[in-house]
């Protein structure tokens, strides 16, 4: 059978911030998460300067181009409420979770995100369909950037894209590092149960039961009866996944992944958790660890414990900065990501990527446009999520083969490889041939097996991935893609063809 590619997808032109955020398409899109509902995609995502605040929705029929829609919550004329500790269900209820946050700029100076004169920024959002056929939407406040004066809530609404009014907040954080930072919070079912992922850098990334039929804790308790040592530190705060400077943690559950031991296929259950790490404009980039239980422990390649306490941590590096060959626009500090399955089965990552390209064209003095980006992911014969490095265009994972690989491509690609370094990792030339052999910029050797399976071996470490179609913006052109993980050290290998089909 032939082989599928996606079409020329025709991406919206990235754009700068501009007054009109009704033409951001998918820029300024910070954080962001997804929805699928009613045949339409929602994407929620930080409040970015410029746009109204209260969380932007942006919608999509196709997982490719995005629109901005509205807020989720209505703060238009709400400061003025909250600052007279009148804040109201028409303008979310959340003045319990600004009374914690709210901190004067004479504490810090700079940074402050929730403020005196009632106005606040929120972080990072996750939204579910709720048991109660209610959406439910995942909130977190902090008082000013690079602290831990923070909460998480629950808010919910009839409808996707907007009205949502707190219900309650489900942890708070004080300042001081003491705790787990009560951010950037993310909701996954499995088996039955559901469960809160939260938590940034401080004490890393903590898990807490919730009860799925009204998405609240399972066991409901309030920070004063932690605060008054009625419960303990772990009672409150949960389990901890990770530690040291983490953030952005989802974890996604997977039933079957194929896994090839001694030779032979079985079929095995994961979790799967991935988050972001090192500066946020300068080294960010996404890793992942697994588990075989959702309180972990999650662990790398080689059985480590994910922590991350400087820039050389631990947890296989899945996606960093890095430049295709002649390609003017850099993904640069790649990260924050979700990890969603359409109802279709589609296994994707949301994260939001930018880029130095308007910087070197001398428009701007700045990278700090975050634009949304889709990776699909699939799974190496180890049961490792692999990520297509190029955006997603609404390309179909399928059986390829070695004859396909060669015939397609005549071995040619361009080849990213990534290093614990947190410096843009410019493509280099590969040539892969028909006896099995690599050279160019690296030398090795290479095999395909099973239905899409390929290892390559480079420089000693072996990189085991697949082989998927993809759009290759770059290059405008369809094409054949490796995308694979080393087995030893980690670390992602990405391979673009370079021939036309």
């Amino acid at each position: 059978m032939a082989l599928k590619y996606p079409k020329n997808p025709r991406f919206n032109p990235l754009q700068m911030r501009s007054p009109d955020y009704f033409g951001w398409h998918e820029g300024c899109a910070h954080d962001p998460s997804l929805l699928e509902w009613a045949g339409r995609y929602y994407a929620f995502s930080t409040d970015t300067f410029g746009a109204p605040g209260g969380y932007q929705i942006r919608v999509s029929d196709d997982l490719l181009h995005w629109e901005y829609y509205g807020t989720a919550f209505n703060m238009e004329g709400a400061a003025a409420l909250y600052k007279a500790h009148r804040g109201d269900a028409a303008h979310g209820n959340l003045q319990a979770a600004y009374d914690w946050c709210v901190t004067p700029t004479s504490e810090v100076g700079y940074g402050v995100c929730t403020r005196t004169d009632g106005n606040m920024s929120f972080w990072a959002p996750h939204c579910v369909r709720g048991a109660d056929g209610k959406f439910w939407l995942y909130y977190c406040l902090t008082g000013y950037f690079g602290g831990s004066k923070s909460c998480v809530g629950l808010a919910k609404s009839d409808r996707p894209d907007g009205g949502f009014v707190s219900e309650a907040l489900l942890v708070q954080s004080p300042a001081g590092w003491r705790t787990p930072n009560a951010i950037d919070p993310q909701v996954f079912f499995a088996e039955g149960r559901m469960f809160l992922v939260y938590g940034s850098y401080g004490l890393g990334i903590y898990l807490i039961e919730l009860d799925p039929a009204t998405g609240r804790r399972k066991e409901e308790m309030e920070y004063a009866e932690f605060a008054a040592g009625k419960r303990t530190f772990s009672e409150y705060y949960g389990t901890r996944l990770a530690s040291g400077s983490l953030e952005g943690g989802v974890v996604r559950y997977h039933e079957g992944v194929r896994v090839l031991e001694k030779g032979r296929w079985t079929r095995k259950n994961y979790y799967y958790l991935m988050c972001s790490y090192g500066s946020l404009s300068s080294a960010y980039n996404m890793r992942c660890g697994r588990s075989e239980r959702p309180e972990g422990p999650y662990t790398d390649v080689n059985g480590n414990a994910l922590i991350c306490s400087t820039d050389i941590g631990t947890g296989n590096k899945m996606l960093g900065s890095f430049r295709w060959e002649d390609d003017p626009v850099d993904f640069f500090c790649p990260g924050h990501n979700d990890m969603f399955v359409t109802s279709g089965g589609v296994n994707l990552i949301s994260y939001h990527c930018r880029t130095n390209y308007f910087a070197k064209k001398g428009l701007t003095r700045s990278n700090n446009f975050h634009y949304l980006y889709l990776g699909q992911y699939d799974f190496n014969a180890d049961g490792w999520p692999v990520m297509n490095a190029n955006r997603y265009a609404g390309e179909e994972i399928q059986d390829v083969s070695a004859d396909d690989l060669m015939g397609i491509t005549a071995g040619n690609f361009e080849a990213v490889l990534f290093t614990q370094g947190v410096g843009t990792v410019e493509a280099k030339r590969v040539r892969l041939h028909t006896d099995g052999t690599v050279d160019g910029a690296y030398r090795g050797k290479w095999r395909m097996y099973g239905a899409r399976y390929i290892d390559v071996e480079l420089d000693g470490e072996t990189y085991r991935g697949v082989v998927m179609p993809a759009w290759q913006s770059a290059s405008s052109m369809a094409g054949l893609t490796v995308t694979a993980m080393g087995t030893r050290s980690g670390m992602a290998l990405h391979l673009n063809s370079t021939n036309r089909i």
